[in-house]
């Protein structure tokens, strides 16, 4: 099988395409034309494997490709810089690397989505971004607000600054001018940024979902609302790409890093090499969970009482996560303990 290594830029890309024993047939660097895209992998004879590292215009050349070469593979670029890192960085060695490593078999690959996935995927990141928007505007206020306010001055009437008498508090405080404008500002933009996020709600809510995974899902705590549920199923896509329930928590985030030498094991912070939409879903899921479920809230209630709250949190988003994938796995129903004893 021939095997085409493409490093793929905006406005071009370099294509070595390697014979079946492994010798290199052609190198060309080719403008991001589709037709002349098309034209060079056609004239590659036989069978052919196409690979190329995830970014994001990868979907582009997908569904351009994929009907004229026998397999198209994703390679994960983070791992794959890994591996290369130690090469002079030029597009000419990057394609070849992609080629030589795709052909051996040694490859760090990527999971491709369908298009149907990756639309989905799409809006329902869109949404999670609004929400990040809107904590990040709300941490700049409550900065502006702790410089000149001590918390002891505050009324004891509301706990959230941006609930209806936390707003009517924050307008009536008289801050310096310039203060005033930055917070008005900042509370329009707050304002436009939830209508925006009300109506990508009411587009997700409008999407039908029939499939079985959707129910089984709906079974676990805190997943029977519709846009949590949604994220965890669109960046789960298939659950049978995980091998086992370790691969898909380590895949979501909530796992710690395991720093380990001779006899010394100590962990860190949480993983930033993971799915960032699946973990913050995860992390959000765990009130709502411990509200519903009494096993969940007195794990909770144990850790919280033995470390703190934020090491509970993040242990019972990591106990939602393998119970996700077995419910999805082994296709079966979680029942839900609501005995409140």
């Amino acid at each position: 099988m021939v095997t085409i290594g493409a490093d793929f830029h905006l406005r071009s890309t370099t294509m070595t395409v390697l014979k079946t024993d492994g010798s290199l047939m052609m190198r060309k660097k080719i403008d991001n034309n589709p037709d002349e895209l098309l034209e060079f992998i056609r004239n590659c004879p036989g069978p052919k494997q196409f690979a190329m590292e995830s970014c994001y215009s990868w979907p582009a050349m997908h569904d351009l490709i994929q009907d004229d070469v026998d397999e198209f593979i994703l390679l994960h670029a983070k791992k794959l810089h890994s591996i290369v890192s130690s090469q002079a960085k030029c597009d000419k060695n990057d394609s070849d690397e992609i080629a030589r490593l795709t052909h051996s078999g040694y490859i760090p690959r990527a999971w491709a989505a369908d298009s149907d996935a990756r639309q989905f995927r799409t809006l329902l990141r869109t949404r999670v971004g609004l929400s990040a928007a809107v904590t990040k505007i709300k941490n700049r206020i409550q900065a502006v607000v702790n410089s000149r306010i001590f918390y002891s001055q505050r009324p004891n009437n509301f706990k959230d600054m941006f609930c209806k008498r936390g707003r009517a508090w924050l307008s009536a405080v008289n801050f310096p001018i310039h203060e005033r404008f930055l917070i008005n500002s900042l509370l329009h933009q707050i304002d436009y940024l939830e209508n925006l996020k009300a109506q990508f709600d009411r587009q997700i809510e409008s999407i039908t979902i029939n499939n079985e995974q959707f129910k089984l899902l709906s079974t676990v705590p805190a997943m029977n609302g519709k846009i949590i549920s949604c994220i965890v199923l669109a960046e789960t896509d298939n659950i049978n790409r995980f091998r086992n329930s370790d691969a898909f928590v380590a895949y979501s985030g909530v796992i710690p890093r395991d720093h380990s030498s001779g006899a010394k094991n100590r962990k860190g912070h949480l993983r930033t090499d993971c799915n960032q939409f699946l973990k913050w879903a995860l992390i959000q899921a765990v009130i709502p969970a411990i509200r519903k479920d009494r096993a969940l809230r007195k794990d909770y209630q144990a850790i919280k009482e033995r470390v703190n709250a934020s090491a509970a949190r993040i242990a019972i988003a990591r106990k939602l996560a393998r119970i996700i994938y077995h419910v999805l796995k082994e296709q079966r129903p979680y029942y839900i303990n609501t005995d409140r004893g």
